[in-house]
């Protein structure tokens, strides 16, 4: 047996989805996000969390994500805001600060990749970086076959 690196498909938690001012390219599907606004309904701790087709992560998971060296992503700002029901939920606890994680790579082939259903795939290195320190209690992790 060569060694062939594993891939994993991530459903990661559905903390909310698209605010008001979310801009989105429907010509093409998934549809192409020009400026996210992600409005959190609850959440449960996860440091990545997601709505069809975007991907999230805490500034924290951003962090190990950049110092990985690991390539097939961007870091770009998000628009955030809380449901009058996450605010209840929270209970004045804050939120972390989180960033839009835009995942460019191919599945089964880079360390983070997207299929064009919009799902997360990423390598045993992808994701021994995301779980490294992070919470992902909620994020359903299952081996991808290609």
């Amino acid at each position: 047996k060569g060694s062939r690196m594993k891939y994993y498909l991530l459903e990661p938690e559905v903390a909310g989805g698209f605010g008001d001012h979310v801009v989105l390219d429907t010509s093409v599907h998934p549809p192409l996000v020009r400026h996210l606004h992600y409005e959190f309904a609850d959440w449960f701790g996860d440091d990545l969390v997601c709505t069809f087709p975007v991907f999230l992560v805490t500034e924290a998971l951003a962090k190990r994500l950049t110092a990985s060296g690991l390539p097939a992503f961007a870091l770009k700002d998000v628009e955030i805001t809380l449901s009058p029901e996450a605010e209840e939920i929270l209970e004045g606890r804050a939120l972390p600060r989180f960033v839009w994680w835009q995942v460019t790579g191919r599945p089964g082939v880079d360390d983070f990749g997207v299929t064009d259903k919009a799902d997360l795939v990423v390598s045993d290195q992808g994701l021994a970086v995301l779980t490294a320190g992070s919470q992902l209690d909620n994020c359903d992790i299952t081996p991808y076959e290609r």
